[in-house]
């Protein structure tokens, strides 16, 4: 049972090289958050139109996702893959030159696309590679790539401090041109089997079948939960509980060590007891400590927040491996661009409801993503756990 459970040395080169990928258009994604205050002051807007760039990247990346999903099913993904790397260094590279709200819009939306492509690619590509009964185990390393951005947030929070916030992006733009050179040379593409299907089913029938139904629609609330939450603490944590920029930067590393030790124990865990079990408690405990945060304070508010980042982590491997395992791989791609889809539409709903209550209090926003992730735990209830290849057989 164990050598199954083990990946083969194709699988881990495979893997890694994608997770490389996936990790810069996450860390991308969440970075905002943290030195959002200083990127409004260096363009004269205020934090809640910095906010709400993210509305355009979200629709960006969706969009670019729904087109690449369904081709990349039957030309591959590799070359999509590539050319989202090429495309999101051009779009830091915007994004440092640029010099106002508008343009720092327009960047933001190149470089959104850029990363809807990247991340629903690589999640079917690992899926591609890596059978069912051990997928737990590599999507554990997709967890640790969401769960990374908020361990480099520290570092990145540190050069806005003692630099220019702009010189992160300048940094993006080389990583990204590092890593498409890597997926050219490493990923190891699994060949395209002929099917007698020859086109990816149209959206709105992965919607009429209960479990793709709700994998789909929990990609909203996992999301948007998690979105509207990260978005402004950054700024909850400096203007009322009058942390630093630095020290921010250390509440958020707590959070994603957290997570990092989370994504990957779940990912074994989901292997051997199943990938719906792991996935509804890490989602459950989801929303009891974003409850829990704003009724705290010192201590054990660092604690919940790191529980947060625990529990986040969590859902990601289980989550992952189940949902693509729902569809063929003939329409992996199609199905897992539906869902980044609506995850980017929970990521813009979220963030839009977010900044009107803000000014409010942290609190409504904390109920709000709390009420998000309730609703997906009732969704994921409706998934059925798939039968493995092996069992299939």
């Amino acid at each position: 049972m164990t050598g199954e459970l083990s990946p083969t040395s194709t699988e881990k080169r495979t893997v890694a090289t994608l997770v490389s990928l996936l990790t810069l258009g996450l860390v991308d994604a969440q970075l905002l958050s943290p030195i959002l205050t200083e990127i409004a002051a260096s363009l004269d807007a205020s934090p809640e139109a910095i906010g709400r760039t993210v509305i355009g990247y979200a629709i960006c990346a969706a969009l670019a996702a729904l087109i690449a999903g369904p081709v990349s099913d039957h030309t591959g993904r590799g070359r999509f893959l590539i050319g989202a790397g090429c495309v999101f260094g051009l779009g830091s590279l915007l994004v440092v030159a640029s010099g106002s709200l508008r343009g720092f819009v327009l960047a933001r939306m190149v470089t959104g696309a850029a990363a809807g492509v990247m991340s629903a690619l690589t999640v079917a590509a690992i899926a591609d590679s890596v059978p069912y009964e051990r997928r737990g185990r590599a999507m554990g390393w997709v967890g640790v790539a969401y769960a990374a951005p908020v361990v480099a947030i520290p570092v990145a929070a540190k050069i806005a401090e003692l630099a220019r916030w702009q010189t992160i992006y300048l940094g993006f733009t080389f990583a990204a041109c590092l890593v498409a050179v890597a997926v050219a040379l490493w990923f190891n593409e699994p060949k395209i089997r002929a099917s007698g299907s020859s086109r990816s089913p149209g959206y709105l029938r992965f919607m009429k079948a209960r479990s793709t139904a709700a994998g789909a629609l929990s990609a909203f609330f996992v999301t948007g939960g998690l979105t509207g939450f990260l978005l402004f603490l950054g700024a909850h944590l400096r203007t009322e509980v009058g942390l630093s920029l630095s020290s921010v930067g250390y509440v958020f590393s707590l959070s994603g060590l957290a997570g990092l030790f989370g994504a990957l124990a779940a990912g074994r865990l989901s292997d051997r007891i199943g990938k719906t079990r792991v996935a509804l408690a890490g989602s459950t405990a989801m929303v009891v400590f974003l409850v829990v945060v704003p009724a705290t304070a010192g201590f054990v508010m660092y604690a919940a927040l790191g529980m947060v980042g625990l529990s986040a982590a969590t859902r990601v491997a289980p989550l992952q491996s189940l949902v693509t395992q729902l569809v063929t791989r003939e329409h992996r791609g199609a199905f897992v661009a539906l869902r980044n889809t609506l995850s980017q539409c929970g990521n813009a709903t979220a963030a839009f409801l977010a900044s009107l209550l803000y000014p409010y209090g942290f609190q409504y926003i904390c109920w709000l993503t709390a009420g998000f992730s309730a609703i997906a735990v009732i969704l994921i209830l409706f998934i059925e756990e798939p039968e493995s290849e092996k069992e299939k057989e």
